[in-house]
């Protein structure tokens, strides 16, 4: 798996980077995003260095085999001691029959762990997806409301040149020069607002997907209107399923510490040659042996208990885990959800209301122009009306789509 993730890594690296005028799309952000991201490579190491310990706990419960030799000679020392000397060699076999199942348990604690560790490169996948997704979405925000802002400073730049020749005309006052000219210029400041807005946006897009020094990405626009957040089942998310996973492995780890008051079973097989010199060793002392022991732990000092506490606290913390995910993802996706709907209701209100706000304005400003009753004050606050009104539809655009890739998030989805 790390493999794999550390290839599309380089490839990703040693990939042109995207031309200055190069749109990028929201799904080429999303693959970028993924092929960059140097967490979803630590997590896919993660999870093949879990792997490797299902192969190191699945090794004791089969036999250990080895060979080794020995030439040792040892004059001056009285023989009845050290027999003068010892050459061998042997190949020994070494394998513990029974245990009481403990390595059996420790083996299903590893592969427990294993499977949580794949979860973990599922539910990192889809956090690099949301982020990259919500990262794109501000950016869409923050050049829509860079560009409504653009056209209204422009739309009130013409408005104070009317007035203005409206003053010289005799048929404005100089206030109400000053109330239009206040408007463009609240308008330009926040014009500037949503400038910096951008490039911050532009920077945390960029950020993602290694374009470090690009403060106006040029992205495709979002044409089409928020979806609804995606149906699925909590229990069903990566995140959750792993917190299961880690609490059987703790369950698997606290019989395997409980086992450890079982008596073992002990088996030792050897074959070769064994004597003292070598010549004579090697064409008269060809031989085997065979050996059968077992051990019963009587007392060790508290040792095997401190091992069960341990191994208990641990599972109720990976219960603990467990139950904290499933609240945390079913919070996620259920205020998701409602965030979804509620947006969707406001920007129904929105859009309802800049009809009737635009029409103010428009009745407003003619009768201004036409020298009726309309003061400037009306037609400014018709305006501003307006102009906060198409603001708020972006921003409540852009929540509804925020909500649908949290409630992804949730579910671990990364499509």
């Amino acid at each position: 798996m790390a493999a794999v993730v550390l290839a599309a890594v380089r490839l990703a690296a040693g990939a042109p980077r995207a031309h200055a005028d190069e749109t990028l799309t929201l799904g080429g952000a999303i693959a970028r995003a993924l092929a960059f991201a140097p967490s979803l490579a630590a997590q896919a190491a993660a999870s093949d260095i879990a792997a490797a310990d299902v192969g190191a706990a699945r090794a004791p419960l089969l036999p250990n085999i080895s060979a080794g030799g020995e030439y040792m000679q040892e004059p001056g020392y009285d023989p009845v001691v050290t027999n003068r000397g010892q050459t061998d060699l042997l190949l020994s076999l070494n394998y513990t029959a029974f245990d009481g199942g403990r390595r059996m348990a420790q083996l299903r604690a590893a592969r427990y762990a294993a499977e949580a560790a794949r979860l973990g490169v599922a539910a990192m996948r889809a956090q690099i997806v949301f982020d990259a997704r919500v990262a794109y979405f501000d950016l869409a925000r923050a050049r829509a409301e860079r560009s409504e802002l653009q056209d209204d400073r422009a739309r009130l730049d013409r408005y104070v040149a009317i007035v203005e020749a409206l003053r010289r005309s005799g048929r404005a006052i100089p206030n109400d020069v000053l109330r239009i000219r206040t408007a463009r210029d609240a308008t330009a400041i926040q014009e500037a607002g949503a400038v910096q807005q951008v490039h911050h946006a532009s920077i945390v897009l960029g950020s993602l997907i290694g374009e470090f020094d690009r403060d106006d990405l040029p992205i495709a626009p979002l044409t089409t209107p928020p979806r609804p957040a995606p149906p699925g089942d909590p229990a069903a998310s990566p995140a959750y399923r792993a917190a299961e996973r880690q609490v059987e492995a703790a369950q698997m780890t606290l019989e395997a510490a409980r086992k450890e008051r079982m008596p073992t079973f002990t088996i030792a097989l050897t074959s070769g040659y064994l004597g003292i010199d070598p010549p004579n060793t090697f064409q008269h002392r060809l031989g085997a042996s065979y050996d059968g022991g077992f051990n019963v732990p009587i007392f060790s000092g508290g040792l095997i208990r401190s091992h069960i506490d341990a191994a208990g606290a641990a599972e109720r913390q990976a219960i603990a885990l467990r139950n904290a995910v499933k609240v945390a993802v079913m919070r996620d996706v259920n205020d998701a959800r409602e965030r979804y709907e509620d947006t969707r209701k406001q920007l129904a209100l929105i859009q309802s209301s800049e009809t009737t706000a635009a029409d103010a304005f428009a009745l407003d400003w003619t009768r201004f122009l036409g020298g009726g009753a309309a003061r400037m004050l009306e037609v400014v606050d018709a305006f501003n009306q307006t102009q906060a009104l198409r603001v708020a539809a972006v921003e409540q655009t852009f929540v509804a789509r925020q909500a649908v890739a949290q409630a992804a998030l949730a579910l671990g989805q990364a499509q």
